[in-house]
């Protein structure tokens, strides 16, 4: 169960790799437009609205808003669910902090010239919208994730479609896909249903706490916020019990210290 992620700002270019690529290994081949419809279909949610959290927000604050947080929060739920249940070659730009949990996710930056979109009949307004819509991305994974989208750092793969075909660049996936360390494992499976847990309670408490973040381990859920740091106990314990309710949650602890939950 092998998983391919494909992350880029060039989304015509990477999906034609993504579909090579799933083509040839017999995976299940999941694009933003998927992932959108799954979503939507699972929690009985426009894909309208999946699609406006997707894009990036006029100001930053606007990244606080419980509706950006909780579609976000919705769509990598959708994300881990179907990761835990396929073979799957996902193509986008979202999910890179639950790819980067797991060790049998093959993780794949694909770089390309700005004008790598653009077909020689291409109109200029179209070109140029493609360009903004590259901008758009990068600046949208900057702020939702805190990291550069092009960081080679990042992945375990980056491929320059200045030096290759996408089919070129399909085969190269497949070669290193078959490296030992991609293959699932019993602890990259643990941790497949770890994210799968810590991914439903944050969609579910990040509404009332927009800053939140959860790690899971064997049953045991660390949820961090500032609001808990500044002394908001009767938010903490209301969080806390909602949580303990939840299936599959043996112990809950909330964290206000940053530097502890990232410990955990």
């Amino acid at each position: 169960m092998s998983i391919v992620a494909i992350i880029s700002r060039h989304g015509r270019e990477s999906a034609a790799i993504a579909g090579f690529t799933a083509s040839r290994l017999g995976y299940r081949l999941v694009l933003m437009e998927d992932l959108v419809k799954s979503a939507a279909q699972r929690f009985q949610i426009s894909e309208a609205d999946l699609f406006r959290a997707l894009k990036e927000p006029p100001v930053l604050q606007r990244l606080n808003t419980k509706p950006l947080r909780k579609h976000i929060a919705l769509l990598e739920q959708t994300l881990c669910e179907l990761m835990a249940g396929n073979q799957m070659v996902f193509c986008g730009y979202l999910g890179y902090p639950i790819f980067h949990e797991i060790s049998h996710v093959l993780k794949v930056l694909v770089l390309a010239h700005p004008a790598a979109e653009a077909h020689p009949t291409t109109p200029p307004e179209t070109t140029s919208s493609n360009g903004r819509g590259q901008v758009r991305k990068g600046r949208w994974f900057q702020r939702v994730y805190n990291a550069r989208l092009d960081d080679p750092n990042l992945y375990d793969l980056t491929l320059n479609l200045d030096h290759m075909s996408t089919e070129e660049a399909a085969d190269v996936i497949v070669n290193t896909l078959g490296q030992q360390r991609f293959r699932p494992m019993t602890y990259s499976m643990n941790c497949m249903g770890n994210l799968e847990l810590a991914c439903q309670v944050k969609s579910t408490i990040v509404d009332q706490v927009p800053d939140v973040e959860v790690k899971a381990h064997d049953g045991t859920v660390y949820i961090y916020a500032k609001a808990f740091k500044r002394g908001n106990r009767r938010k903490a314990l209301q969080i806390k019990e909602s949580v303990m309710h939840m299936e599959g949650v043996n112990y809950v602890e909330v964290i206000g210290e940053k530097e502890l939950f990232e410990g955990m």
